[in-house]
């Protein structure tokens, strides 16, 4: 016979627990349990605002818009600076609110794959690190957390998520602003069973971001999208004369980007990838800052890039700007051309 101590098995009642164990229905937006989840507060002093079409900073309009609890959806290009928007508003708003810290980002990214189990949780086992024991807990999904919290419930590139996940979404979108958990019952009087419905905190506000046209991005249904304002999150001119310094490099990322609008290239230039190549510029050498660049694309595409860049005799451009030269001096007509192919 074994005699070997076997693991003690205890089944606790499925209630629904915080991320670190506890009933997730006993949470608020300033919980300690949920700083794992706000953004740093220094992140704001990086940022650099964009103007709106009103003429005030995107952080400043949007924020109106979360006093409205308007769903929003910032459409636009990747390294566009959409996700770090999100975190700035996050701090912007916990200052707003008085928490003395941002409120809580709780990140749905469809990029990841998406299963029931994010949306309303799943139960799974737990052991006590101090006795060893095994408990069967229930861990709550993104979705039923935010809806019982409130803070910020982050789609990020929504136009990737299947319509069983969109459509699971419209109660919480919508006027009704309830969520259903199909995933958990809860006892009615008789015998029977209904799925928990939660009705959203007052603070919870639902904001998503979509690349358009990205491989493996569809359409968002109808339904879902009319349950958001759109805002075009195109790169922005004013945003990278501050961010990307080097002028040859911005007019680098200029005819990149008519080159994929002309379907020569299919791979974007973001923002973030324009301010890596003025760096490395200036850190490594220009020749290491182009060949970081193009690396970035593919094998089709590279002979597309050199043409560029040679044609239009960038490197020498650059190499100006970290000269503290005029970055487009001696460049003539190498200047962006709208007629060019490219």
């Amino acid at each position: 016979m074994d005699n070997t101590p076997r693991k003690r098995i205890v089944r606790t009642p499925t209630t629904t627990l915080t991320v670190t164990g506890e009933e997730a229905r006993h949470l608020t937006i300033d919980d300690e349990r949920l700083d794992v989840l706000r953004p740093n507060p220094l992140l704001a002093q990086s940022y650099v605002s964009r103007t709106m079409p009103n003429g005030k900073t995107d952080v400043d309009y949007l924020l109106e818009c979360w006093e409205r609890r308007e769903n929003v959806l910032l459409v636009g290009d990747t390294q566009g600076g959409k996700t770090m928007l999100v975190n700035v508003l996050a701090i912007a708003i916990g200052e707003r609110m008085g928490l003395g810290k941002p409120v809580p980002v709780f990140t749905l990214s469809a990029s990841n794959g998406i299963t029931d189990y994010d949306l309303f949780g799943q139960p799974t086992s737990w052991t006590d690190p101090e006795t060893g024991i095994e408990h069967i807990v229930w861990l709550p999904g993104i979705v039923d957390m935010v809806a019982r919290v409130g803070g910020i419930l982050y789609l990020d590139e929504v136009n990737m998520m299947p319509e069983r996940v969109t459509s699971s979404l419209h109660p919480l979108t919508d006027w009704r602003r309830t969520f259903t958990n199909r995933a958990k019952a809860v006892k009615v009087p008789g015998d029977g069973f209904m799925p928990e419905t939660v009705v959203a905190d007052g603070n919870l506000w639902i904001v998503g971001t979509m690349n358009p046209n990205y491989r493996g991005a569809g359409q968002l249904n109808e339904a879902f999208a009319n349950r958001f304002r759109h805002l075009d999150w195109s790169y922005d001119a004013a945003v990278e004369r501050r961010l990307v310094p080097n002028e040859a490099v911005r007019t680098l990322g200029d005819a990149l980007r008519q080159a994929r609008a002309t379907g020569h290239i299919r791979t974007p230039v973001g923002t973030a990838a324009l301010m890596r190549v003025s760096e490395d510029a200036s850190r490594d050498g220009v020749d290491m800052a182009l060949f970081t660049l193009t690396s970035m694309f593919t094998a089709d595409e590279k002979p597309v890039v050199d043409e560029i860049i040679e044609s239009r005799t960038f490197k020498a451009l650059i190499q100006n700007a970290v000269d503290r030269l005029h970055p487009l001096t001696g460049s003539g007509d190498t200047v962006l051309d709208p007629s060019s192919p490219f």
